[in-house]
């Protein structure tokens, strides 16, 4: 398998609190799994350090932090470096930064941000799966609700999965109803169908998805990402 993502003796620490130490692991094309681990741990941190770099944001908003260390990409350019050209989707816990535009419009910034011309036939099956139809020209600014900003922000995601070979994804299932995330997990297993080298990186704490087929933790204890098994629940049969 061909390797993406190469953390070579990373380090990161909060204030006084170690939370990786010197950890090297690398992630290979076409695995999916989730990183799983009690809340506060660094889950979500090494998903945006490698999306967007140890960027200046990221040193105000974490208090303390100190990130040592190298995330290679398979081109052997520092992820670490915000300046780093990537394919990465990613996907935040927050969608909250919608300009005063349409969901088209967004679409349309997302595709070209990965390089690509909006699928508009894609765009409006989506659409239609998420129950977003009329949604599609509206200006998104205060118009959406919790749920509705949670699949915009995935589909536009989604979209960008033509060119982008990595797709990183924080909380995706919050806001979201019971019907909502089993069209997105069954949507997400066409992906894979489609695209079976798709690499996807995952933190949840649901264990309904079905599309990753393994779970990585750190251990403290021995310094090193440990493989488990991971299972998902019957909830979308």
């Amino acid at each position: 398998m061909k390797k993406l993502i190469e953390f070579k003796n990373v380090h990161i620490s909060l204030e006084n609190e170690i939370l990786f130490e010197d950890i090297s692991f690398s992630i290979y094309e076409g695995e999916r799994f989730m990183l799983t681990g009690k809340n506060g741990s660094g889950k979500s941190l090494l998903l945006e350090l490698i999306a967007l770099g140890y960027t200046n944001d990221l040193k105000s908003r974490y208090k303390g932090l100190v990130v040592t260390g190298h995330i290679y990409d398979e081109n052997g350019q520092d992820l670490l470096d915000p300046k780093t050209e990537r394919s990465i989707s990613y996907v935040t816990q927050t969608e909250d930064f919608y300009r005063n535009s349409t969901l088209y419009k967004e679409a349309e910034i997302a595709c070209h941000g990965s390089g690509q011309p909006l699928n508009e036939d894609k765009l409006d099956q989506l659409l239609e799966a998420f129950e977003l139809t009329r949604k599609k020209h509206q200006k998104l600014k205060n118009n959406l609700s919790l749920g509705e900003g949670k699949l915009v922000h995935l589909l536009t995601r989604i979209l960008q999965l033509g060119s982008s070979k990595i797709l990183l994804l924080d909380e995706p299932l919050n806001h979201l109803s019971f019907r909502n995330s089993k069209v997105f997990n069954e949507i997400m297993l066409q992906e894979i169908v489609n695209n079976p080298t798709l690499t996807i990186v995952m933190v949840s704490h649901c264990r309904a998805i079905s599309f990753v087929n393994k779970s990585m933790e750190y251990n403290y204890k021995i310094g090193c990402m440990e493989e488990r098994e991971y299972k998902s629940y019957d909830c979308f049969e």
